[in-house]
């Protein structure tokens, strides 16, 4: 008996990503960090210029921009409704002070900002996106259907609006429907990314090399993006074609050091290749980024079973037992492992 370890909780966001003190920053609370030099000077910039014309919405909106640079979404947020104090009638101050209050999870409010925009201009698409992905996220389903479906009625071509259909028959676990939808997304926008990995991921478990080739094509579109990697990696190993899977982990590994697909390379030597040496030296690397790696520990120890060295197995065993007193099939191994010894 052995454990292989499938990630495929892949989710997708939904949406993007002060100091209240006046018009003016005071530089000393800007150094925080190794970029404060430059920091200082574009603060320095833009309130020099708000000095001389504290009535300029557009230099608000820039400061605005300049704050979620510095991930300080409070004083964007409030220098937006600066912004708008100042000229009330320009739609993406309230887009992206929307975008900023539901980053914050402040969904009543980002809603209010969206509204306001629709107040201002009732034609505005991407409102209308946004208003749906805010429905969505309250599980309003026709709602956002609805929002979306009026952004189809002025641009039958809008990416995005079949992108967030499918995302809401995917939440109403509507396959099909959700499937067609992404699929014309892409067809929409051929290198919609997001679109590419959800059709990916519903066509996962399906027999054939569907869901290969859509993950294919996200990595064309993002060759290095881990999720997309891991995706594609997965259903390498599961298909059988191992040496792009060990490929693709790598690849990972080169970009970003985490567990899995180090548990995964190990996984695949060790069950599929019989190269127990390579397992071993992999889900140790598992277990240094994660010591409580439980499953690590107990598909190491089958590793050193099979390669005699029975003590360094019970020790691997007796710890992951250590860990989970449950753990029933470590359990029956380490009988095992103890009556040959």
């Amino acid at each position: 008996m052995y454990r292989i370890v499938i990630i495929l909780g892949l989710s997708m966001v939904l949406f993007s990503c002060g100091n209240d003190a006046g018009n003016e920053v005071n530089d000393e609370m800007l150094i925080q960090d190794t970029t404060v030099s430059e920091k200082t000077t574009e603060f320095r910039a833009i309130n020099d210029l708000l000095k001389k014309d504290i009535n300029n919405s557009t230099l608000y909106l820039r400061r605005a921009k300049l704050y979620v640079k510095y991930k300080d979404v409070t004083s964007a947020v409030n220098d937006l409704d600066r912004a708008i104090k100042v000229d009330s009638l320009i739609p993406e101050y309230y887009l992206l002070k929307a975008e900023l209050l539901k980053g914050q999870d402040k969904l009543k409010e980002s809603k209010e900002a969206l509204d306001q925009c629709m107040y201002i201009d009732n034609e505005n698409i991407t409102a209308r996106i946004e208003l749906g992905w805010l429905a969505l996220i309250s599980r309003n389903h026709k709602q956002a259907l609805d929002y979306a479906d009026a952004v189809l009625k002025r641009d039958v071509h809008s990416a995005e609006a079949y992108y967030l259909k499918g995302m809401i028959f995917n939440d109403k676990g509507d396959t099909v429907r959700a499937i067609s939808s992404f699929a014309t997304a892409v067809e929409q926008e051929n290198d919609y990314f997001e679109a590419y990995i959800q059709l990916g991921l519903l066509h996962y478990d399906e027999p054939n090399t569907l869901s290969k080739e859509y993950f294919k094509n996200a990595l064309r579109i993002d060759s290095n993006n881990l999720e997309a990697l891991y995706a594609f990696g997965m259903i390498c190993q599961e298909s059988g074609d191992y040496n792009e899977a060990i490929e693709t982990y790598y690849k990972i590994l080169s970009i970003h050091e985490y567990r899995e697909p180090h548990f995964n390379l190990g996984f695949i030597h060790h069950e599929y290749l019989k190269v127990y040496d390579v397992a071993i030296e992999h889900y140790t690397n598992a277990i240094k980024i994660e010591p409580k790696y439980i499953d690590a520990y107990y598909n190491r120890a089958l590793c050193y079973e099979q390669r005699d060295e029975l003590e360094k197995a019970e020790t691997d065993l007796r710890y992951a037992l250590k860990l989970n007193p449950q753990y029933t099939e470590a359990a029956l191994v380490l009988e095992r492992v103890l009556n040959q010894r």
